[in-house]
């Protein structure tokens, strides 16, 4: 068994390196797109302009260039802390929660239930807490990075591509929008399975001390009724058979988006 010191610093350990691989991942999708095809492509399309000065061209290429480092920066630096945070926060919840289910399995005097009830409680208002205040974010990265994911998805394998580096570019930014959604998704799934499996042993006390069963299942109905779980703003609950519907409609999208430009293709060749 690992000790409490142990498990700190194997965790810091990986949220330092899934930190720098996402800020990688990021990074090089950024540098490889200036020496891919797509931006020599709009390079010459702003060069060859005919509506501006020969002048303005070059300061909007030097602007177009400073605004895509910069966003990716900026996108990087705070999908990668949201993300960190959040799976964190939710990492701890799967170990309250296994703590307390250890506790309920060795409980033995029925005066330990009140403290058990007490912890169960804190738990869930936590985890109220973290649902309030990040919903709505975590709503937003999961589309952002499903968003993300199809477009390098679909220029991976649709898309003309004259090299390596295109190839390279698009797995990047493909990764790096996975290891988002991943995150989000895997360890808010681990939360809410956790609470329900502490839920579930927390409301089996009253069968073990039948003593205190009606004073036991009157505290559940008063405070433990509703139930608590990690969303995406309110609309969807969290589990791991989100990531097979996010890469469902990816694919779907994926064969209209490619339908549509077939057929548009075929039209303006008759």
């Amino acid at each position: 068994m690992l000790s409490f010191v142990d498990k700190r610093r194997n965790c810091l350990v990986s949220v330092f390196a899934y930190s720098i691989l996402i800020i990688t991942l990021d990074m090089s999708y950024a540098i490889l797109f200036f020496y891919s095809s797509k931006y020599e492509v709009l390079r010459k399309v702003r060069i060859e302009s005919e509506l501006v000065s020969k002048k303005l061209k070059w300061f909007l290429i030097v602007i177009s260039d400073i605004n895509i480092i910069v966003i990716t920066a900026i996108s990087s630096l705070v999908f990668t802390s949201i993300s960190v945070y959040y799976g964190l926060v939710c990492i701890y919840f799967d170990t309250l929660c296994c703590r307390l289910k250890v506790q309920i399995r060795n409980v033995k005097d029925s005066w330990d239930c009140g403290r058990i009830i007490y912890g169960y409680l804190k738990i869930r208002k936590i985890m109220e807490s973290l649902e309030y205040f990040m919903c709505s974010s975590a709503f937003i990265m999961v589309v952002s990075t499903m968003t993300g994911l199809f477009y390098m998805s679909y220029n991976l394998i649709f898309t003309p591509k004259y090299g390596y580096i295109d190839y390279m570019c698009y797995l990047c930014g493909g990764m790096y929008h996975c290891s988002i959604i991943g995150i989000v998704i895997l360890s808010a799934s681990a939360a809410n399975r956790a609470t329900e499996v502490a839920k579930e042993a927390v409301m089996s006390l009253p069968g073990m001390f039948p003593k205190c069963y009606k004073e036991l299942k009157a505290i559940f109905r008063k405070d433990c009724k509703q139930e608590v779980c990690l969303t995406l703003w309110k609309i969807y609950k969290i589990d791991r058979s989100l990531i097979i519907t996010a890469m469902g409609a990816l694919v779907n999208y994926g064969i209209l988006v490619a339908t549509l430009g077939t057929v548009s293709r075929s039209k303006d060749k008759i």
